[in-house]
């Protein structure tokens, strides 16, 4: 890889999900996404809900998506590092798309360097402690016992019920007002996270998380510095690091 390689990150395109106006049109516009930075890209991390539902039985994986995965897997294939976080949406990875595509799962926050910075990587849903009741539905899901039983159902089942609950549960979320005009240092809790993990550890640069569906970038000191990526209902937004510059930009292709 030259100097001029760049890190990509990108999370919340939802691919399948009902509320998009047209869920094909969104996977083709990130797939051209995709085809547009495959000739800068170093690596391309994509922190959680990319797929609105995705769960892997042992014989069986969702329908779709073969825009999307079809260009994961030619990228990989010409060696650029494809990272897939786990989000809310599509806890159920499995060993299918590192099979498939070579992408590498990461299942829990990462701290990785890049490009000479320190990054803290993460969907945004593991350092969520606001809701007692979002902390007990995410151990059920993350438990492995219930996964099993989960998946002993019939698909004609699961996924029916997992895109009704997401669809509800979306266009409730798309309505708050913090979405349409951005955040408050004050109240976001992925601020109040990343200001106290630096008092242990004050050499993460950038956190980067997905999650939250906004566009913003917040200076926490003069040597770090958090960015939420928006996401691809709204923005379809991403953040760009060359080794100097930290971009957050919207695509437009």
């Amino acid at each position: 890889m030259s100097d001029c390689k760049k890190i990509y990150f990108a999370s919340d395109i939802h691919l399948g999900a009902r509320f998009h106006a047209d869920s094909l049109a969104v996977e083709k516009k990130f797939v051209r996404w995709l085809d547009s930075i495959k000739s800068s890209a170093q690596a391309i991390y994509l922190l959680g809900d990319i797929f609105d539902y995705w769960f892997e039985y042992k014989y069986v994986v969702p329908r779709g998506y073969t825009r999307f995965l079809g260009k994961l897997a030619e990228l990989s294939d010409s060696g650029i590092e494809i990272h897939l976080f786990i989000g809310n949406h599509d806890i159920w990875m499995f060993d299918y798309l590192p099979q498939e595509i070579g992408a590498i799962i990461h299942r829990e926050p990462l701290t990785v360097d890049l490009l000479g910075k320190r990054f803290f990587l993460g969907h945004g849903d593991e350092v969520d402690n606001r809701s007692r009741s979002f902390q007990f539905l995410r151990k059920i899901f993350h438990n492995k016992i219930c996964q099993r039983l989960y998946g002993s159902m019939h698909p004609r089942w699961t996924f029916g019920l997992a895109y009704g609950f997401s669809h509800s549960s979306r266009k409730a979320g798309l309505k708050r007002p913090e979405n349409q005009v951005g955040i408050d240092e004050s109240s976001e809790y992925l601020a109040s996270f990343a200001k106290e993990y630096l008092k242990t550890n004050p050499d993460i640069n950038f956190f980067i998380f997905g999650h939250r569906h906004v566009m913003y970038d917040l200076m926490l000191s003069k040597s770090s510095r958090l960015l939420i990526t928006g996401d691809w209902i709204q923005f379809f937004s991403y953040i760009e690091w060359d080794g100097e510059e930290m971009r957050l930009e919207e695509f437009e292709g």
